[in-house]
């Protein structure tokens, strides 16, 4: 699962006031229109697609965190307890006290970045934190957790799509930036796209500076499986969710309780699938997107993919973005891994 926006979602309701997190890339009639364009274009492939980044608005970002804290949803816990062992050794890594910067991609609360913080303060460090979310609601929660926990961290937040261009703010000179990209949200892309995308974080960075990539590794599909249909039912509120998004900005009709969640743990593809699946026959009017959708009963729109990864697929996706493969930091049972990349001198390439 990530955190993304939709690149064209006018977020009118979240646009922050004086006491809100600061826009960092306020929505264009462009990229509404490139919006349109890809929500078009994904509801008529085969299969049917929806973009994983319509699962979070607010509403959706706080189903996530809610997912965060069932006991079957063990990426989570299990990356956490990672973070917190290994801490130290990854901030000694990033440079210590000349750690200025922590900036994190699809932030959320931010409650598995404490230790991180914790560990640069005790390596004589105060740095920068640059919380990246597209959820108002999010940034608010860390805003809220880091002023009682940590309140001698200063907090950025910047409310923006980072898959898109996102200005930051300027890292003081002779200071290091620690970018982290947790959660396991880089398995929701295939190579090419994740790539991309790590490519395109790599020009914010400067020599020396360094990417933290969490990912999911392979492990009992069983266990999987439970992860993405808990039985409290939180998942399927989640991405039936993603619907009611979809119809707030493209003013279509879907009726997310004619749907049912299915994720299955495709084991051939090492990866989640999650559908939402018509309950019945239906036509649904796609409002601004200027056509009609007929779905036939038990025909599926995916919404999701979430891959598992052995260690080295992880470490060729870091040096193929322009990354040197520092450490490879893995949980004891197996089920996360986390790589540390140095930023090359050289952008060739990208």
């Amino acid at each position: 699962m990530q955190r993304r926006s939709p690149a064209g979602r006018v977020r009118r309701s979240l646009l922050p006031g004086p006491a809100s997190p600061r826009t960092a890339a306020l929505v264009s009639l462009d990229s509404e229109s490139e919006a349109l364009r890809e929500l078009r274009e994904g509801l008529s492939r085969n299969p049917r697609e929806i973009p994983c980044k319509y699962l979070y608005d607010d509403a959706g970002s706080a189903l996530f965190e809610q997912i965060t804290r069932l006991p079957e949803y063990f990426p989570t816990a299990v990356e956490r307890a990672l973070l917190e062992t290994r801490a130290a050794g990854i901030v000694e890594s990033a440079g210590g006290a000349r750690l200025t910067d922590v900036v994190e991609l699809g932030s959320g609360a931010a409650s598995k970045t404490v230790a991180l913080l914790d560990a640069a303060l005790a390596a004589g460090g105060r740095p920068r934190y640059v919380a990246v979310d597209i959820s108002a609601h999010a940034l608010q929660r860390t805003q809220e957790i880091l002023a009682e926990a940590r309140p001698e961290i200063p907090v950025e937040p910047v409310l923006a799509d980072y898959t898109q261009l996102v200005q930051l703010p300027r890292k003081p000179a002779g200071g290091r930036r620690l970018v982290l990209f947790l959660g396991g949200t880089i398995g929701n892309e295939e190579d090419g796209p994740a790539l991309e995308l790590l490519s395109r974080w790599r020009q914010h960075m400067e020599p020396e500076d360094l990417l933290l990539l969490g990912a999911n590794l392979v492990t009992d599909p069983a266990a999987i499986h439970l992860a993405y249909n808990d039985p409290q039912g939180v998942t399927a509120a989640f991405n039936r969710n993603l619907l009611r998004n979809v119809n707030s900005f493209a003013r279509s009709n879907f009726d997310p309780l004619k749907f049912d969640h299915h994720a299955p743990y495709v084991v051939e593809k090492r990866r989640i699938e999650m559908w939402l699946v018509a309950r019945e026959a239906m036509e649904v009017d796609l409002g601004r997107l200027g056509s009609h959708l007929k779905l036939a009963a038990g025909e599926g729109i995916r919404t999701e993919i979430s891959r598992r990864f052995m260690r080295d697929e992880v470490l060729r996706l870091v040096d193929g973005s322009g990354f040197n493969p520092e450490r490879w930091i893995e949980s004891p049972d197996g089920r996360f891994g986390l790589a540390l990349g140095l930023a090359r001198t050289s952008l060739r390439g990208l």
